[in-house]
């Protein structure tokens, strides 16, 4: 996607002085405990076990990249994604970092699948080539049309009194946007929770709901009849991602607009989805799609198609993946389903200048590469002992 506003980006990385030769990657497989244990459809995740990529160029200059483990989303497990990073690299150790599309086609052609891999990979890789030109990891990938994203916050409570007591909490604090997690609970209890919270938050904010394909045809039409006084923005991923039948007939319905998660994982999925009429809107995760580069490929793609979009980190990334979703955020032109940030559910953050939440938005990061510093010590505490 070719744009006037590549052409400072690229002509700065064109003019470095030299090659920016790849000569090393470092893997960090981690497992992150929560702030608190959360409960989606069908399991409770209490750790983060994500895979942290560090790339070095021999002129000392280091990118780093982050992908989460979803083995029910993706298919791939922590160790499986560690597997393939390493075979990655064998694609593209001596690369020029400066011809960034061409190392990306190595990354995406050397192994089949592994899109999370990937994903970490190309992040490390336009994060150096940011960090060594001096110039924004977004602004490699496209142009950034906003300097401020309104972030969600995710509810997924055992009860609808946690929920509704959350929810205020949240709302004086600044938030004006908020996710509620269905599916997991008893279909009367997920309607008075998003009854519950609607009257906890008012009328003006934005709530919707999240199933992760948890719902039977019938809850899901249970949910969006009972749920009117709730004013849902949309409803995502109601139910299991084959059942496009189920959904379009959803979408149909035309009271509450269906948003596609775990059906997303590619520029043909989201147009598979338009044809059959079984979304209003798409929820886009670097980590499904393999990178920055795709995720907002497809993005451009939903909105021809006249989709609204989510961008959304996984449960939980840090601020370095956030950073990276972020500016992918930016960069697409038409952006109204807002976007989910995770590093906020972490125990700890393991960055040292994290994204900040303030009256509403977050920043998105402007310095060089994705914006952000990863801290190694942090990192190492959480490191994984390989299994033998």
């Amino acid at each position: 996607m070719t744009q006037a506003s590549d052409i400072p980006a690229r002509t700065r990385i064109a003019e470095a002085q030299g090659a920016i030769r790849l000569v090393r990657m470092d893997l960090f497989p981690v497992a992150m405990p929560l702030a608190r244990p959360m409960k989606m459809s069908g399991v409770t995740i209490r750790h983060a076990e994500n895979l942290f990529v560090r790339l070095e160029a021999a002129d000392g200059s280091i990118g780093w990249g982050e992908a989460a483990s979803a083995p029910t989303m993706t298919g791939e497990t922590l160790w499986g994604m560690t597997a393939a990073a390493a075979l990655i690299w064998e694609a593209i150790k001596g690369c020029d970092a400066r011809l960034h599309l061409d190392a990306v086609r190595k990354v995406g052609a050397c192994i089949y699948g592994n899109a999370s891999a990937k994903s970490a990979v190309e992040m490390a890789l336009l994060d150096l080539v940011g960090k060594a030109c001096g110039i924004s990891a977004g602004a490699i990938i496209g142009r950034r049309l906003r300097d401020t994203l309104e972030p969600m916050w995710m509810l997924g409570n055992a009860t609808p009194k946690a929920d509704m007591a959350e929810a205020r909490a949240k709302f004086e604090e600044g938030y004006r946007f908020f996710k509620l997690k269905v599916g997991s609970k008893t279909i009367d209890n997920d309607i008075a929770t998003a009854l519950g919270v609607r009257a906890a938050i008012g009328p003006q904010a934005k709530l919707c709901a999240d199933a992760n394909g948890g719902l039977s045809l019938d809850a899901a039409h249970r949910l969006i009849g009972e749920t009117g006084p709730a004013s849902l923005f949309y409803l995502e991923q109601p139910l299991p991602a084959p059942a496009l039948d189920g959904l379009a007939e959803l979408n149909r319905l035309g009271t509450v607009p269906i948003g596609i998660d775990e059906g997303i994982h590619s520029r043909a999925d989201i147009e598979t989805h338009a044809a059959r009429a079984a979304a209003a809107g798409v929820s886009l995760k670097l980590i499904k799609l393999g990178g920055m580069i795709a995720t907002l490929d497809c993005a451009a793609r939903a909105v021809e198609l006249g989709l609204a979009i989510n961008v959304a980190a996984k449960v939980a990334e840090s601020s370095l993946a956030s950073a990276a979703a972020a500016h992918v955020a930016a960069a697409i032109s038409s952006f109204t389903w807002g976007l989910s940030l995770t590093q906020i559910y972490l125990e700890h953050d393991p960055v040292l200048d994290p994204l900040r939440f303030a009256d509403g938005v977050v920043a998105v990061p402007k310095g060089p590469g994705l914006g952000v510093s990863v801290d190694e010590d942090a990192l190492r505490a959480y490191q994984v002992p390989v299994p033998r």
